[in-house]
């Protein structure tokens, strides 16, 4: 038989056993639910900036054909588009995101655009300096070119300073108003013009040979040519 101690003994452990199997049956049957999960957030969208880089690619052609004279026509409808994408596109894009491109292209449209308006204001200004030159015929400009003599003054070379200058902003008659040969200016007036022409027609074709000069300048009017067109401030004098 055992001892009241070992009796003893064995309860004290049996009953902490006990105890604890039913601590741990409660403590299983009442567990806390798990902790809920957040929900999956995809990342915010980047600035779309397609539109930017689009626009800024089609300025930046746009505005690089434009300083080519024939090419430049092309520049009428890319620099405008390149404009307009490149101002949508940077409305697209938030603020400090990525923005260089699209303003890079809205200034290079504008450029563009400019350098348009500029050849096109050039090319009136040469059409109506074009249209506007006066016609000469050969009955009128003999009476209004040579001075009146009378008919008992001897023949003599007193004419030959009306044909060999000094001619200012005009058109004049090779032969008639004004003599084959070389011709100088100073340039005190500045920029000129001046056109070596076949004939009188007003037309682009009827231009032999032109230039724009500055400052102190000669040409050479040749016989075979039709008329002279001076534009500008300059005097022009047979050497």
């Amino acid at each position: 038989m055992s001892s009241a101690r070992e009796i003893s003994e064995r309860a004290g452990v049996a009953g902490p056993r006990r105890l604890v199997g039913g601590i741990t049956a409660m403590s299983s049957s009442f567990a806390p639910p798990p902790a809920p999960q957040q929900p999956y957030l995809p990342p915010p969208p980047r600035p779309n900036g397609g539109l930017a880089t689009g626009g800024f690619v089609v300025a930046l052609v746009g505005a690089v054909l434009a300083l080519i004279p024939i090419l430049g026509i092309v520049s009428w409808v890319l620099s405008p588009l390149g404009l307009v994408l490149s101002l949508v596109g940077l409305n697209r894009i938030p603020r400090g995101q990525g923005r260089g491109l699209g303003t890079a292209g809205a200034i290079l449209g504008a450029v563009g655009l400019l350098i348009c308006m500029l050849w096109a204001s050039a090319f009136s200004n040469a059409v109506s300096s074009r249209s506007g030159t006066p016609s000469y015929s050969s009955s009128s400009s003999s009476s209004s070119s040579y001075p009146s003599y009378s008919a008992a003054a001897p023949a003599t070379t007193s004419a030959m300073p009306s044909v060999n200058g000094p001619f200012g902003n005009g058109t004049y008659l090779v032969g008639s108003e004004l003599a084959a040969g070389t011709y100088r200016t100073d340039g005190s007036g500045g920029s000129c013009y001046w056109e070596r022409l076949r004939d009188t027609s007003g037309e682009f074709s009827a231009i032999i040979a032109n230039d724009a000069i500055t400052g102190p300048s000669t040409m050479t009017v040749r016989s075979s040519d039709q008329a002279v067109h001076f534009s500008g401030d300059c005097t022009w004098t047979r050497r």
